[in-house]
């Protein structure tokens, strides 16, 4: 599709009412001087319908791949839910726990979560931070 197409632009002066026109080619402004009183104008070409179609068309594309990205986005946080959901289900004295939360933490800091949500999350397991194990005692 051509954009640069001339467009010729006809109008009346204010001032005396002289017939002004004005041919653009590429320039999207122009200043003109009415012919018979000298009056000054600056104006801007005019938006055509191909010009038009073509916003449309790069909205479109915008749209399409904001749609995209948010499909994926959806993707990468079931499929993240998933692995939580099956590390959380492990049966080997809460390491499946550990584990959920570090990939949890891991995962927030790739997508640029906020840090303190991250911060929350510190994967440091009941047997770091109490210092025995998490053993029945007898």
């Amino acid at each position: 599709m051509e954009t640069n197409t001339s467009i010729q632009v006809q109008f009346h002066c204010h001032q005396c009412q002289s017939e002004i026109r004005v041919i653009f080619h590429s320039n999207p402004f122009a200043t003109v001087r009415c012919p018979q009183c000298d009056y000054s104008y600056s104006i801007m070409r005019p938006t055509i319908g191909e010009e038009i179609l073509l916003d449309w068309e790069k909205e479109a594309v915008f749209q399409k791949v904001r749609a995209d990205q948010t499909e994926h986005d959806k993707m990468e946080l079931m499929l993240l839910v998933i692995k939580v959901i099956e590390l959380l289900t492990w049966r080997d004295e809460g390491n499946g726990h550990i584990r959920a939360i570090e990939t949890l933490r891991q995962w927030l800091l790739l997508n640029g979560v906020p840090k303190a949500l991250i911060e929350l999350l510190d994967a440091k397991g009941p047997a770091a931070s109490s210092g025995s194990s998490p053993k029945h005692k007898e």
